[in-house]
């Protein structure tokens, strides 16, 4: 068991990698000759169409023999990760974006697969955002360090040599466990409760990026320099996926919805005061509790689905909506914050997370209200 969450948690950090450190490569993109951020953010944002194209048309492919695909999501986002390197042309290297997004949706489908309608599925993706997440984090802090030159961006390079090393632990992914828990009829979703938990992981996605993508801003605001504020968001990337162990150790069910309102509370309260209160201490405490929140919160939410997707190609779909949901919120949050101000813009996070939570207390009262009595107590897992 333990070998094969360790395989899946490599591919997830290799699947999810190139949306954690989004910011990072737009950022060294900007700083390549010919390139201004607006045409830095069009390009990088092939990488997205590519993992949304393959959840769209492609998640069953893994069905059959998930072996082949690995292989060839691998080598597409490793050969892709290379091309960025050498390619700065911006048709080109948003061909190698795009490759390398097709890969990291290959990967995300056999993640998804391994976790399809298996009991506990909050769990297991509590761990494996724990275990990849950690990953994630000490990668997002070694791509921070780097200098950005106009020749070339040498991240690339970093994030080429990220895939190869985690590529020989996909190996263990072969350990699964032959007897698994399934799911139960009492984890069973209706359609509107499923289109419910679409809502939550559109809000959260979108409140996430949002405020992701200009608390460089509030940095600045308060005195941190680029380099700072870069080093900062990287700690505090790390340190937010401390928030998987909530999701990740939760054995009682009926305890879900407490620790998802705590989730939201965290980061409702770490978004108010970031951009209302303006010190470096609240800028870094703000965004390391923000991420906690959001890794108490998605595992659950995921977990639910999960439960209820037969043969993965239900994440690998929601994978889609949670990229649209952080490519909005992204989208809207550089406007929203020149024009309106900070203010302003913490509640225009504020209440979409509201409404995500209304919708978690909608879904997960009702998969409480549907439990055993032994369930409730806490007996039985």
């Amino acid at each position: 068991m333990i070998l094969w969450i360790l395989g899946l948690s490599a591919a997830y950090a290799v699947a999810l990698n190139g949306t954690m450190v989004m910011p990072v490569v737009v950022l060294a993109m900007s700083k390549l000759a010919g390139y201004d951020e607006g045409l830095a953010t069009v390009v990088a944002s092939a990488e997205l169409a590519g993992v949304a194209i393959y959840g769209i048309f492609l998640p069953k492919l893994a069905v059959r023999s998930w072996r082949p695909v690995a292989i060839v999501g691998l080598l597409a986002v490793i050969l892709g990760e290379a091309a960025s390197f050498w390619q700065q042309t911006p048709a080109l290297l948003a061909g190698a974006r795009f490759v390398t997004g097709l890969g990291e949706g290959a990967i995300f489908s056999i993640v998804a697969m391994n976790l399809a309608s298996l009991a506990n599925a909050e769990r297991l993706w509590g761990a494996l955002a724990l275990i990849g997440g950690t990953a994630m984090g000490i990668l997002l802090f070694v791509v921070s360090l780097m200098p950005h030159q106009e020749a070339e961006a040498p991240v690339f390079l970093t994030l080429t040599l990220f895939a190869a090393l985690m590529a020989p632990l996909f190996l263990l992914i072969a350990k699964r466990p032959m007897a698994m828990e399934r799911a139960t009829a009492h984890s069973k979703l209706d359609r509107s409760k499923m289109l419910l938990t679409m809502v939550i992981v559109f809000m959260v996605y979108a409140v996430q990026a949002g405020q992701w993508a200009i608390c460089g801003y509030v940095g600045e605001r308060v005195g941190l320099s680029n380099a700072e504020v870069g080093f900062y968001l990287a700690v505090s990337s790390l340190a937010g996926f401390v928030g998987a162990i909530v999701p990740s150790m939760t054995q009682d069910k009926s305890k879900r919805l407490p620790f998802v309102m705590l989730g939201f509370l965290v980061m409702a309260v770490s978004v108010y005061y970031l951009f209302n209160i303006f010190t470096p201490v609240v800028f870094i405490s703000t965004q390391i509790l923000v991420n906690v929140g959001f890794f108490i919160v998605t595992p659950f939410v995921t977990g639910v689905l999960t439960e209820n997707d037969p043969d993965g190609s239900l994440m690998s779909r929601i994978l889609v909506i949670a990229i649209v949901g952080a490519t909005l919120g992204t989208a809207v949050a550089g406007p929203v914050f020149v024009s309106a101000g900070p203010a302003a813009f913490a509640w225009s996070c504020l209440l979409p997370l509201a409404l995500a939570a209304i919708c978690a207390v909608m879904v997960f009262g009702h998969l409480h209200r549907g439990l055993p009595v032994a369930a409730k107590s806490g007996m039985t897992e």
